[in-house]
């Protein structure tokens, strides 16, 4: 299955989607939207959901983004909703599996059962989110537009580059390489890890059992040029190490490196904000910038 992803993050037929709660917004119209996902993951993930602005104008790019673990989508909107407005650009907020709306009601908190110690449950989570994105890409894509992939945190994860070539560029935000590293290695996957431990499962399994989701496996399906990776170097949420890892693998795509740590997310949105436009311009709109 390693040597073809795309068995396992299937390609998923063209969705319906349905538009709900449509508003007005500066010159936007908003609202949500939902579709029937491919992949079974629970009742409370049938559809995947998420929130739309589109210009009610003609704009040259559709860009979907992708929230963080245990995240609403209320921080990626902070750096990238206004910045993406000025240029008029379209933006597709996707919310990843048992997250908020499709969080279900046995959950004790936003994203508990997307990554967990149940191992199957999260190889199911992380397929869905892919196939998911997969869907609204193609979707967005049957316009004819343009379309960017944007994700932070485990959003940056999401191993799509590595399956879908319908992309026109991708821009990773303090995103993992390994998630069966980041869980025995760093800060978040602290009480996973113990779950694991105590039910004599060691990080070998772990490693065997989630090698499918370790985007570093895999070469992209976009050409390098059309990837922006942006990493802390102080981050303890996301080991460098590891993101330098796929770095390398994907013969060193460009980069932009801040000096701060995870929280950089927040305390850095400017930069971030900025860098993604400049790539965005440059990489994927042949722009002068």
């Amino acid at each position: 299955m390693l040597e073809e992803p795309n068995l396992f993050y299937i390609k998923p037929q063209n969705p319906d989607v349905i538009v709900e709660n449509m508003q007005e917004y500066a010159n936007y119209k908003t609202g949500t939207f939902k579709y029937k996902s491919e992949i079974e993951n629970g009742k409370c993930n049938e559809y995947a959901r998420g929130v739309f602005y589109e210009n009610k104008d003609r704009t040259p790019l559709n860009v979907v983004l992708v929230h963080g673990w245990k995240q609403d989508n209320e921080r990626i909107e902070a750096i990238y909703l206004k910045p993406f407005m000025e240029q008029s650009y379209n933006m597709y907020f996707i919310t990843l599996p048992y997250h908020t709306e499709r969080q279900g009601h046995n959950s004790l908190y936003n994203g508990e059962l997307m990554l967990s110690a149940n191992i199957e449950r999260t190889l199911s989570s992380i397929r869905q989110a892919v196939v998911d994105m997969r869907a609204l890409i193609n979707w967005l894509k049957s316009t004819g537009d343009k379309v960017v992939l944007v994700g932070i945190s485990l959003g940056g994860l999401m191993v799509t580059t590595t399956v879908e070539e319908n992309i026109d560029g991708s821009i990773s935000v303090f995103a993992p390489n390994e998630l069966s590293h980041t869980i025995w290695n760093t800060i978040p996957g602290k009480y996973i890890k113990i779950d694991l431990q105590e039910n004599a499962f060691t990080y070998c399994q772990l490693k065997k059992c989630w090698d499918i989701t370790n985007t570093s496996n895999f070469a992209t399906k976009i050409p390098k040029e059309k990837v922006l990776i942006l990493s802390a170097l102080y981050d303890k949420y996301i080991d460098f190490k590891d993101a330098d890892k796929l770095w390398e693998t994907w013969e060193r795509p460009e980069r932009k490196l801040y000096h701060c740590g995870h929280a950089g997310i927040a305390l850095c949105k400017r930069s971030i904000a900025n860098n993604s436009l400049e790539f965005i311009k440059k990489n994927v709109l042949g722009e002068v910038c």
